[in-house]
């Protein structure tokens, strides 16, 4: 009993040093009953009939998704994703600990609007380290956004809303670090599979995800 409950915690600090530690959320996110909405078609990637779908929590402050979205899921979109094997779906995650992660993502889904999420996400965490000057509109010109369309965006309020409903979404799995992954296949028009947090390699997504093809 006492060499498995060192191997508990052994499997805790990995887990929690691979990962940004749940915080309570901002009060911006405090709600009881998020506005349900579908997911924006602007953070999903890959074939809509494709047999494993991936979805991602994360936080774009955090340090360890930046570490995943750079080295890992550039991986795993081009064996997967561009092969119509996955899809694949990024929901934000917010935490407290991290000032500007509620307004990146707000920034982000913004440029989602105007069709350039996935480039936005990527240059905020290039921009990681300097957040605290809320680059939001220069990232914005060097993507050639709609500045003003782009800016009102950020105030009216709908993808806070949208925030909402990804926290609630990631509670529902169990869901409190980022990254955070749930991974599987559509049954009957759910998700079912496993979930997981943490950094983990391109080599053990592949080996889930071919787990998942081979049924």
């Amino acid at each position: 009993m006492l060499l498995l409950a060192r191997r508990l915690v052994q499997i805790l600090i990995v887990a929690l040093a691979t990962s940004c530690a749940h915080a309570p959320p901002p009060a911006a996110l405090e709600t009881e009953s998020a506005p349900a909405s579908p997911a924006p078609e602007f953070n999903t990637v890959g074939r809509a009939d494709a047999a494993v779908v991936i979805i991602e929590f994360t936080d774009l402050q955090c340090p360890y998704c930046e570490q995943f979205a750079t080295y890992t899921f550039p991986r795993i979109k081009q064996a997967y994703i561009d092969t119509g094997k996955v899809r694949y779906a990024s929901h934000d995650l917010p935490l407290a600990i991290h000032a500007y992660a509620l307004p990146a993502a707000i920034a982000a889904r913004c440029a989602g609007e105007q069709g350039r999420y996935w480039e936005y996400r990527h240059a905020v965490f290039a921009a990681q380290r300097r957040l605290g000057a809320e680059p939001w509109e220069e990232l914005a010109r060097g993507l050639s956004l709609d500045i003003d369309r782009f800016d009102a965006c950020r105030r009216d309020g709908r993808q806070l809303r949208g925030i909402q409903a990804d926290a609630q979404l990631a509670a529902s799995f169990g869901l409190a670090a980022t990254p955070s992954f749930v991974i599987g296949r559509m049954v009957k028009g759910e998700l079912v599979g496993e979930s997981f947090s943490g950094v983990k390699p391109y080599e053990t997504f592949a080996a889930k995800i071919d787990a998942l093809l081979s049924r």
